[in-house]
């Protein structure tokens, strides 16, 4: 085939199935989010007439953690309130501490 019949077909054929251009990028927002931010409700156990906020329970566990020299990137905390004690499980190891 020539040239001539080459740049015909081409021409049919972008008029039947028509190249679309990319849309426009948008441009990248950051945001800017506190980590290991508090959350956005109050947590608090109730047993037998006692009453225990999560909140402090985690702060002192972490306090805790940093006393001991213990990573607490990968923090469990169990409450476990008939023994008035809530254990914690971290990558420096394991505890627990007194229910107030």
């Amino acid at each position: 085939m020539s040239k001539r019949t080459d740049k015909k077909k081409q021409k049919r054929f972008n008029e039947v199935y028509p190249t679309t251009t990319a849309p426009a990028a948008q441009p990248v927002v950051e945001t800017t989010a506190p980590v290991n931010a508090a959350p956005a409700y109050d947590l608090f156990i109730q047993y037998q007439n006692g009453e225990y906020d999560a909140a402090v329970l985690a702060e002192k566990i972490l306090d805790k953690c940093k006393a001991e020299g213990m990573d607490s990137s990968d923090l469990k905390i169990y409450v476990k309130p008939e023994d008035k004690k809530a254990y914690y499980a971290c990558a420096g190891g394991t505890g627990a501490i007194e229910l107030a």
